[in-house]
């Protein structure tokens, strides 16, 4: 096969054809390069483990020899085999944004190593394919703007790749978001797909119940007082049933008051898909919110937890609504979610710590 008349292949995003994946798999085998669809922009990959692939990318981007060129990884496992260290920012955005457009820049004992899950079945075909891990880059010369389909990457790199995969136009247009964590600091190196504010954001969880009104504040306040004010986590409360602007529960300021905690500036606000997207875990009072929550937000992956569940028994069990009721059923439900409370912080602690 000659460099300077490619294969092309045409291969569907969603399910990409086992031929395709093979023959760009051989290619990258042999030394060759490979342009390959990303959810981002196209990439131009070359197999690691084959002396002398590498100088291709160069040579075919004319890249300056100083700029590294990144991994793209099958999972988290081939990026703990490099040998990168995680600290739990990193691992954070790790969870929350692979696959996906975020490329996170690593200490590891060669030095500093970007790395990245993408979101696109076809590549992550390949790289399962040639053992996890591929060194990627935009398939463009230096300087000029990212591919975001295969001609124009074919295009721009023609005479030094051996095969291309078109799976039509990249979903998302633009280049990741590049991300470099040293030691407690996280440094945007590059703006892309994902924006800055996802970066910066503090972990946070979400209690929720149905109208934000009772059960829901009361959970968000009692974790609040249990992490403590320099805590890193964020906590907030939503409903699945909630009016937006309303004032907790005058019950439920009463038994919070008992505590020392005060709710008293709480407004209510609906579970969009907004926090949804933000939160790292979703904490429900019953199995009926999260059901609701699964149905509605079909992306939640697996983020979404019943309060009890992190009690001292582990037990799936329902807080009940206490709307309606006397101030003695809310200080009695109170008590059962502070119960509660220890195994939850522990668990928000472990999950930081990997």
């Amino acid at each position: 096969m000659s460099d300077s008349n490619p294969t092309l292949l045409r291969v569907d995003r969603r399910k990409p054809g086992r031929h395709a994946i093979e023959q760009a798999a051989s290619v990258l085998r042999q030394g060759s390069l490979a342009i390959l669809p990303t959810d981002t922009v196209y990439g131009v990959a070359a197999d690691p483990a084959v002396p002398g692939a590498l100088d291709r990318i160069y040579e075919a981007k004319a890249r300056d020899r100083g700029k590294p060129i990144p991994f793209l990884v099958a999972d988290l496992a081939e990026v703990a085999r490099a040998g990168a260290v995680m600290g739990w920012r990193a691992r954070r955005l790790a969870r929350r944004y692979w696959p996906g457009p975020l490329t996170l820049v690593l200490r590891t004992s060669e030095g500093y190593e970007g790395f990245r899950i993408p979101n696109h079945p076809v590549t992550l075909a390949v790289l399962r394919a040639v053992g996890g891990i591929l060194r990627v880059t935009s398939a463009n010369r230096s300087g000029e703007p990212a591919a975001c389909d295969a001609s124009t990457a074919a295009a721009a790199l023609a005479g030094h790749v051996g095969i291309v995969l078109d799976a039509g136009p990249a979903p998302l247009g633009a280049e990741s978001t590049v991300v470099q964590e040293d030691g407690d600091t996280l440094t945007i190196l590059r703006q892309g797909a994902l924006p800055v504010e996802a970066i910066h954001a503090r972990p946070l969880v979400v209690m929720v119940c149905t109208g934000n009104i009772c059960r829901s504040p009361m959970a968000e306040h009692l974790l609040r007082h249990w992490l403590g004010p320099d805590s890193p986590w964020d906590v907030r409360s939503a409903g699945v049933g909630a009016v937006g602007g309303e004032p907790p529960s005058e019950e439920a300021v009463i038994a919070l008051a008992d505590k020392g905690i005060s709710a008293v500036h709480h407004r209510s606000q609906l579970l969009d898909q907004g926090l949804v997207d933000a939160a790292d875990f979703i904490v429900v009072m019953t199995d009926d919110h999260r059901r609701i929550v699964q149905k509605r937000f079909p992306g939640v992956h697996g983020r979404v937890f019943l309060l009890k569940s992190f009690g001292p028994a582990g037990r799936d069990e329902d807080i009940d609504d206490p709307i309606g009721q006397s101030v003695d059923v809310y200080r009695d439900v109170r008590d059962e979610m502070n119960a509660v409370m220890p195994d939850l912080v522990l668990h928000l602690h472990e999950w930081l710590a990997g």
